[in-house]
């Protein structure tokens, strides 16, 4: 099955300014069908590592939107790269508004829309499906579900380093600083990063955007406050719709302990195992294929389709 990629624009509920979209869509689809609205990591764009699940999921019948945050990718706001996670969260849900609206009926079946999330996109998932009731499912690929339990399993001298910056760059702010000040989002090792060893640098190449896309590799130091305080996994037990959490066999970028405890606490909450580390689930990576295969069998089990 062939498909196709348009680019659209949507206005954000809270600023105004224009949230940039990618729908995938088979090129068969002249009647509604179940929609998977994809979110991605942390400091990423939707060019990143996002079309190749897409794509999948086109294979198999599935339309797809994603999109980059305010202040992110192609989507406006300055500012630019610095994360707020309840902003973050709004975005994501006037993204699912957009998708809702009659407007899109000719090809959205409202009543199977299935929010996605990779990474730190599995945090805003993990969200919306404790508190959207109205979604048919969640999926959730390597997902940080516990923004504390995360930053936890970071190296002391290297978060001692981030924190310093952070400080830095609040405090920036107070004083009316034109620019943040910026942390790497990725590093050899060498050198102090929010994802920091050879791992990363080998992963961090299989999400590059297709078409070249520029990405800052950077975040506002800020950022990692608003990271520090969100634990949506505190909330997981209000979810009342199937939720599946793609897990690694080890995680060094987002805590396994407390995906783990996510699958626990939701009320339908199933785990699909896959070999690997955190960046081996994209494409390119060893369990690319039965990542992809776990999440189509399990979409159809959830959509009947």
């Amino acid at each position: 099955m062939t498909s196709s990629k348009e680019d659209r624009f949507l206005r954000s509920s809270r600023t105004g300014q224009k949230i940039a979209l990618s729908i995938y869509r088979p090129d068969d689809t002249d009647f509604p069908r179940p929609v998977i609205v994809m979110g991605h990591g942390i400091g990423a764009i939707k060019a990143g590592g996002l079309p190749p699940f897409a794509r999948s999921f086109n294979q198999a019948g599935y339309a797809a939107v994603t999109f980059d945050y305010i202040g992110f990718g192609a989507s406006e706001g300055t500012p630019k790269n610095v994360l707020k996670v309840q902003d973050q969260l709004q975005d994501f849900r006037d993204v699912l508004a957009w998708v809702r609206d009659h407007e899109q009926s000719k090809w959205v079946d409202a009543a199977r829309i299935v929010i996605w999330g990779t990474s730190f996109g599995g945090m805003h998932a993990t969200a919306l499906i404790s508190e959207d009731h109205g979604l048919a499912a969640a999926i959730a690929q390597c997902p940080l579900v516990d923004g504390l339990a995360g930053s936890m399993q970071m190296p002391i001298l290297r978060s001692l380093q981030l924190t310093a910056t952070a400080i830095a760059d609040v405090a920036g702010d107070l004083f009316g600083a034109k620019e943040p000040r910026y942390v790497d989002l990725t590093s050899d090792g060498s050198t102090a990063a929010i994802l920091a060893s050879q791992e990363v640098m080998v992963g961090w190449d299989r999400i590059k955007p297709e078409n070249g896309e520029p990405w800052p590799n950077v975040i506002a130091g800020r950022s990692m406050f608003s990271i520090l305080s969100a634990r949506p996994l505190l909330r997981v037990h209000k979810s009342i719709r199937p939720f599946l959490l793609v897990l690694p066999t080890w995680d060094h970028e987002a805590s396994l302990d407390a995906a783990e405890e996510c699958v626990r606490r939701a009320p339908l909450g199933e785990a699909l195992r896959v070999e690997g580390g955190h960046f081996d689930l994209y494409r390119g990576g060893p369990a690319f294929e039965k990542n992809v295969q776990g999440q189509l069998l399990f979409l159809k089990r959830v959509l009947g389709q």
